[in-house]
């Protein structure tokens, strides 16, 4: 799975639960790119099947969307709860989870779960 299609994912859900609808627009400075950058990866995920449209134009998790995004979220906030158990500042932890959240192997995550208190 390409980072991107992740970030962009889980950033759509992050979004519709704060927001309640997601525009381009929004994750264009999100993300601090170009409309037009947005544009083609939104066409990528809308190809893909992990988004769509509605009739306003709001960006909408597909089923196989939220599933992904709802998976990397999960990785991220166990890898940040992991960090922040082991005395790392919330800002640092949240900044390497967001990169960890895309390599970490099932049995690594698994065991940082095992050791950290958590929802």
């Amino acid at each position: 799975m390409k980072k991107t299609t992740e970030d962009y994912l889980k950033t759509i859900l992050l979004f519709r639960e704060r927001e309640g609808s997601v525009r381009s627009i929004a994750l264009a400075e999100a993300f601090g790119v170009s409309k037009p950058t947005v544009c083609k990866i939104v066409k990528g995920l809308l190809r893909e099947g992990y988004i769509k449209k509605d009739g306003s134009h709001a960006i909408l998790l597909t089923e196989k969307g939220a599933k992904l995004a709802n998976e990397t979220l999960k990785r991220n906030l166990t890898i940040q709860r992991f960090l922040m158990h082991c005395g790392v500042e919330r800002s640092v932890a949240e900044a390497d989870a967001c990169k960890m959240e895309h390599v970490i192997s099932p049995q690594s995550l698994q065991a940082m779960a095992a050791v950290t208190p958590g929802p």
